[in-house]
């Protein structure tokens, strides 16, 4: 058989078999509405059409030119053949007889084949109208069989439709690298411009901190200026006022006649040849105009004294003291600095800056000043005393102390002294020596009543608490009004026990301060002492409507609630105290004792553990986690609690009592026995002693549970 015509009917066969199949499998549906976008698309805004709702007005894409060219003249080609032709040869070439025997032997593959047979002959025309694509590919397949050097020149030219596609590709690619280039050439452009700009900058700026110095030495000289400019206006005012003053006098006197008119002129022309005022007389008359108050007028007379003689220190000096009564430091310290610069020997001058200093609060420089003046005038007591109050204040006890003591070197009797030095040894804790000066300063000067109240301080600190109260009713009945001494002598009186009296003095410093939440709270306390728990709740409350982050004062009222056995509103204040501070044991341990009362054992040993944890050393935590675990019959761990809470605090007599009655009770039960007597965690003897000894305890002692 010919080759090229078994090709062609191979082809042929293939073409229509998968025409047919094509044709079958497509459904009646616009399936470009459908497609996606390629992966590798170059477009940068593609839409993948799948997102899009499926409609019939979606056209085909549109097929290239020379495809529906090639497409077309093909397709003539082969209508061109005669399809009884193809199918004589394929009856006589090797796979016609192969279909035909298959056909002889298999019925069932004869029906399908005259099936497919027949709807080829049915459907081949529609089918080529359908799929064109596989009749494009099927022909090209024939025509590159049937055609080898129609093939070859095919594929070269495919080959150079690539080549070129590639080399444009790459022509693209450098492009873009050259531009990256181009952009980085321009970026370091730009950050060299950057640098310079930088650097610029900072010239700048600091040429902008170097005006600023000038600015602000330029804003000194016009503010001195200013003051000059005032001192000169006010002096011109007064001149002013002066004239006017005199012609005013003369118009209310009107010349009735020659003989007074040249009385008049004789007079004028003698108060003409009487001197003028200078200096000197303006500064009087400022002095006697600030020792009377008139602190403005008095500034007016020291200003014209200065524009008379700008030399003259005590007119600048009388200045400054001028300013510091207007409370205008600043311009008190400049005046002080001329008063210096003119007469740098005056003691006085260096003191007075010293104490614009410690207004300004510049500390080192107020005892600067004040060592100054000290050089100057070595036994001024003013200087001293000021200065052991400024170390005082900057906690330099013992510098103070030496400026106290070179005080009384010169002055043994001056009580501000004494008092001071009293003070200062309470500081430091010298408490015999600084009762002792109080005392030295009371003999002197017994109706200072801050003495009294500081004396009864230290007595305090020192337990001598019926001295101290005595101290403070001396200072009382000098300076009843003070809030103070009231508070501290109802705190004395608490530690004596006369809780009364107590609750007496806080109402009285109540009186005097009722919005100070301390008094409240140690009030509170005092009537809980007094077993007033309503109005120790009361107290409380007002505390902590004062200060609601008032620890103690939550605590505090949930031990009186505890006592008036309102359980919850205990737990609520013990969890308010809780909240403001967990890192305080006392909050969780009067928790614990009030789930221990609402019968919560689990949350009660949870808060009895947190106190552990907190303050290891709590034996009442040890024992009372003890009774819990006892109520709930965990014996052996109870005795180990006992066990700590004694190691803790051996003069524990509750909770040996508690340890020694569970022991008995254990055997009396049976459950401890000689034999496991010795694992218990501690061996104690129980004899009938000891259980007397404790019994009688625990008489004259009871446990509060």
């Amino acid at each position: 058989m010919n080759v090229s015509k078994t090709a062609i009917l191979t082809l042929a066969a293939l073409s229509s078999h998968n025409l047919t199949v094509e044709a079958k499998a497509i459904p009646d549906i616009n399936f470009y509405s459908q497609a996606t976008a390629p992966e590798n698309s170059n477009f940068t805004d593609s839409i993948n059409i799948s997102s899009l709702p499926s409609t019939e007005s979606i056209t085909r894409p549109e097929i290239l030119l020379s495809q529906a060219h090639n497409t077309s003249k093909l397709i003539a080609n082969l209508s061109t053949i005669n399809l009884h032709q193809i199918r004589g040869i394929l009856e006589k070439s090797w796979l016609g007889k192969v279909v035909e025997f298959s056909a002889e032997n298999n019925y069932q593959f004869r029906q399908v084949t005259d099936k497919i047979a027949l709807q080829i002959d049915e459907e081949s025309e529609a089918s080529l109208n359908l799929n064109p694509t596989l009749t494009l590919l099927n022909t090209l397949l024939l025509v590159a069989t049937l055609l080898p050097p129609v093939t070859i020149g095919f594929f070269w030219l495919i080959r150079r439709l690539i080549i070129k596609e590639l080399v444009g590709e790459v022509n693209k690619r450098l492009t873009k690298i050259s531009k990256l280039e181009l952009s980085l050439s321009q970026s370091q452009k730009l950050f060299t411009e950057l640098e310079s700009h930088i650097v610029t900058a900072k010239q700048s700026i600091e040429f902008l901190h170097q005006e600023a110095k000038i600015s602000k030495s330029s804003v000194e000289q016009i503010e001195n200026l200013k003051s000059q400019f005032l001192m000169q206006l006010q002096v011109i005012i007064s001149e002013a006022q002066e004239a006017k003053h005199q012609a005013m006098q003369k118009i209310s006197y009107p010349v009735h006649s020659a003989t007074e008119s040249i009385k008049n002129t004789q007079k004028s022309k003698s108060s003409e040849k009487q001197p003028a005022m200078i200096a000197d007389d303006y500064l009087k008359i400022g002095e006697n105009q600030f020792s009377e108050g008139q602190y403005n007028q008095a500034l007016a007379s020291f200003e014209k004294a200065i524009t008379l003689n700008s030399g003259l220190s005590e007119a600048w000096f009388k200045r400054g003291n001028v300013f510091v009564k207007l409370q205008r430091y600043a311009d008190a310290f400049a005046a002080y600095d001329r008063a210096i610069a003119i007469n740098s020997d005056r003691f006085e001058y260096w003191f007075n800056r010293g104490n614009v200093f410690v207004r300004l609060q510049r500390y080192s420089e107020a005892l600067a000043s004040y060592d100054k003046a000290l050089s100057l005038k070595p036994d001024y007591v003013e200087i001293w005393l000021t200065r052991g109050i400024l170390l005082r204040k900057l906690q330099r006890y013992n510098e103070a102390l030496t400026s106290y003591q070179q005080a009384l070197l010169v002055q043994p009797e001056n009580v501000d002294i004494l008092h001071n030095l009293g003070a200062l040894l309470g500081k430091l804790e010298r408490y015999e020596e600084a009762i002792a000066t109080f005392d030295k300063a009371l003999k002197i000067q017994p109706n200072k009543f801050e003495i009294w109240y500081n004396r009864g301080n230290l007595l305090g600190r020192l337990k001598d608490f019926t001295e101290a109260i005595d101290s403070y009713d001396k200072a009382l009945k000098i300076q009843p009004d003070r809030y103070e001494i009231w508070y501290n002598q109802g705190a004395v009186l608490w530690q004596i026990k006369r809780y009364e009296e107590a609750v007496y003095c806080y109402d009285q410093a109540i009186k005097l301060m009722p919005d100070d939440y301390e008094v409240w709270h140690n009030r509170g306390v005092a009537l809980g002492a007094l077993e007033k728990h309503d109005q120790a709740v009361n107290s409380y409350d007002r505390a902590i409507k004062i200060y609601p982050q008032c620890y103690q004062a939550f605590l505090g009222k949930a031990e009186a609630l505890l006592k008036l056995k309102k359980y919850e509103e205990a737990l609520s204040s013990c969890n308010h105290a809780i909240a403001i501070k967990k890192e305080f044991y006392e909050g969780w341990l009067c928790q614990g004792r009030v789930l221990e009362k609402l019968a919560n054992y689990k949350e009660a040993l949870m808060a009895y553990d947190q106190t552990i944890a907190i303050n290891n050393n709590s034996y009442e935590a040890w024992r009372r986690k003890g009774i819990v675990l006892e109520k709930i019959k965990c014996y052996k761990e109870a005795l180990m609690c006992y066990d700590q809470a004694i190691a803790i605090q051996p003069d524990d007599s509750e909770s040996q009592l508690k340890r020694l009655t569970l022991l008995s009770k254990l055997q009396a039960e049976g459950i401890l026995t000689k034999k496991n007597k010795h694992n218990l965690p501690v061996n104690v003897d129980v004899s009938n002693n000891q259980n007397k000894k404790l019994k009688k305890t625990q008489k004259n002692n009871p446990i509060v549970a």
